[in-house]
């Protein structure tokens, strides 16, 4: 029987109907501005995964600069583990991920390659069945790549990150077909669910933004190693297992650093609509490639 990944979160982070759907992805993909010193090479990217009308438009804009390189035939999904139960790289191996707008068939064959290089890595589907990360990508990735087939790992926020995408990496060094593409958020902080330990308001949001620079830094640099201890220190990232693997992944196949095409956060995007909204929430939210 046919493993389906059925969507859980459209009509809360995305729309649930194929029409609007299609549209608002539309609408992110045509308005993301790319600059015109765009490397020619591209390995993969991060890519935020809060609702598209806080996120989107970035989340948006990595995928259009991975396909004005070339399209590629494959994207390997690095998801964040937000439910704390992830110990390996967790992979969908086989079957579909159905969205509003069709459904994406994995990359089996590719699947199987992965999983046979590294213990680290494991079938296990069920791990992705209510994470969010990855599930707001693929509609976008419809849009951009229609003929597109993906490999969605759950990445665990441990050091075995880094041997997760570097084991990928290995695999996909000679494959210019593929891209690697990391899904997290950065700093939460304030409102009514988050501590605030850089005060309220706008002092708040840029206290976040210092510390998400912080996690910015090393993914420039490449600094894999030292990305999963800076998020378990600062708290500057949800999906610190998914930006350690796709950088070690990315590193491993020839990429020498990351560029970060746009930073914004939730108060900023928030407050520039509603500049007297009393919610200070503040998540941090990057477009990032790797070159």
């Amino acid at each position: 029987m046919q493993s389906i990944r059925h969507p859980v979160y459209a009509g809360a982070f995305y729309e649930s109907s194929a029409g609007s759907c299609r549209a608002h992805a539309t609408r992110l993909t045509d308005a993301a501005e790319l600059p015109a010193d765009l490397p020619k090479t591209l390995y993969g990217g991060l890519v935020p995964h809060a609702g598209w009308v806080y996120s989107g438009p970035l989340a948006a804009m990595t995928f259009k600069a991975l396909a004005a390189t070339g399209p590629p035939q494959t994207v390997v999904l690095f998801g964040a583990d937000h439910r704390g139960g992830v110990r390996a790289g967790e992979v969908f191996e086989a079957g579909i991920w159905r969205t509003p707008l069709g459904e994406v068939p994995i990359d089996e064959e590719l699947a199987g390659e992965l999983l046979a290089a590294a213990d680290a890595l494991r079938a296990n589907p069920g791990a992705h069945v209510e994470e969010h990360s990855l599930e707001v990508q693929v509609p976008l990735l419809q849009v951009l790549m229609p003929d597109v087939k993906i490999v969605p790992i759950a990445a665990p926020a441990s050091p075995l990150a880094v041997e997760i995408g570097t084991a990928v990496g290995g695999v996909l060094k000679d494959r210019p077909s593929v891209r690697v593409v990391g899904s997290t958020d950065l700093t939460h902080h304030g409102g009514g669910h988050f501590p605030a330990p850089g005060g309220r308001g706008r002092q708040g949001a840029d206290w976040a933004r210092k510390n998400d620079r912080r996690m910015l830094d090393l993914v420039e640099k490449m600094a894999i190693g030292e990305i999963v201890p800076e998020a378990h220190a600062n708290g500057n990232a949800c999906g610190a297992g998914a930006i350690a693997a796709t950088a070690a992944a990315c590193k491993a196949m020839g990429a020498r650093r990351g560029i970060v095409l746009k930073y914004t956060n939730s108060y900023e995007v928030v407050h520039e609509r509603l500049p007297d909204d009393p919610d200070d929430t503040t998540v941090g939210y990057a477009s990032v490639v790797f070159a």
